[in-house]
């Protein structure tokens, strides 16, 4: 058996109890990980687990796989932290600002595929950052223990390497397409289609009206902001849509929930520095983190004013121009002209008469 594995079970069999930690709003890839973690727990060691996060589900493709997989997600709040003699953190690392795990706690395990944080130690640490996708780890943990895991989760980690990566086209994704290859014939081919489409509340089209209808352009960066938002994943939703514009590498899109601005940048798969550029825009106000064509962060608001929002916000666009552009005088042009608005109304009105 591989050392790596074997280093992970020698630690697993210290106790028959293990709390798994994702960051919180948790994305396909953290609930992937932490059902393959469970997996591998129950059948090498007897172990019993539970999955702990802030279970902020917004994306209906999140919550389609938190439904397919009938997970029953602990919320932090109800966690007696002294009561789990055994805590692993998946996809995210102590400290990274996405977690509630406790500071003064230090974790047993720790699997991420994000920078390695200096202060980040365990037990057992496997992060590879060469890797996209967090599955991919747990993936090679999972075969090299000769475990086998059943079709819905073969299911969801499938999907969850697929979106991590964007398809598998992100460079040098090799051992994300492998873990891919070996896990699709498993998998359970309708849990994988409801999934990928699953059916979108009316909050989902409205947040994208309104994101088209306000985006902004800069040379090769195409941007919006959301305002009050139904949920903290409208950002990255709304990111990954305006980035297919046939024109433009990098996105940034920001909206305000529950006290707080999040933020989410995304790059082209050539550009490879959103994390590192997105954390240099918010390190005096904010937190961020990521990987080299995806970055999301979030900044306190220190007031409920509208107005000290919306300057917030124009100082990071003004920062992320500066980074890229190396500009100090921006003017940002509409996505939208009102032209084109209005000559998609006349052919609406047009439309209706003639029926």
């Amino acid at each position: 058996m591989p050392q790596a594995v074997d280093g992970l079970l020698k630690v697993l069999d210290r106790s028959r109890r293990l709390l798994v930690v994702i960051h919180d709003n948790p994305d396909p890839d953290a609930l992937a990980s932490a059902c393959a973690l469970q997996r591998l727990a129950a059948e090498k060691a007897g172990i019993r687990s539970r999955i702990c996060c802030e279970p902020i589900a917004g994306r209906a493709e999140n919550r389609a796989m938190i439904r397919e997989l009938r997970l029953n997600l602990l919320p932090v709040s109800r966690v007696n932290w002294g009561q789990w003699p055994l805590i692993a953190l998946l996809d995210t690392q102590p400290g990274a600002g996405n977690n509630s795990f406790p500071p003064r706690r230090a974790p047993d395990i720790v699997m991420d595929h994000h920078p390695l944080r200096p202060k980040t130690k365990a037990r057992f640490l496997d992060v590879r950052t060469d890797y996209g996708a967090c599955t991919t780890i747990l993936a090679e943990h999972l075969r090299a223990a000769s475990v086998l895991p059943p079709p819905d989760l073969a299911a969801a980690m499938c999907y969850a390497i697929s979106s991590e990566t964007r398809d598998l086209v992100r460079p040098g994704a090799e051992a994300d397409t492998r873990a891919y290859v070996q896990l699709y014939p498993l998998a359970d081919k309708r849990m994988l289609g409801r999934i990928l489409h699953p059916r979108l509340m009316h909050s989902y089209f409205a947040t994208l009206a309104r994101a088209v209808l306000s985006a902004f352009t800069y040379g090769n960066i195409i941007g919006c902001h959301l305002g009050d938002i139904p949920h903290p994943d409208s950002v990255s939703l709304v990111a990954d849509l305006l980035l297919r514009h046939e024109r433009m590498g990098w996105c940034i899109v920001t909206g305000a929930w529950q006290g707080d601005l999040y933020v989410s940048l995304r790059a082209m798969p050539d550009r490879a520095h959103a994390g590192v550029v997105l954390a240099r825009i918010l390190r005096k106000i904010g937190r961020a983190g990521g990987h080299g064509t995806m970055a999301a962060g979030r900044v306190p608001l220190k007031s409920p004013d509208p107005a000290e929002r919306e300057r917030l916000e124009k100082e990071i666009v003004l920062h992320l121009v500066r980074a890229l552009h190396r500009r100090t005088e921006v003017t940002l042009r509409p996505l939208i002209s009102p032209d084109e608005l209005g000559g998609a109304r006349n052919r609406e009105s047009l439309s209706e008469a003639r029926s």
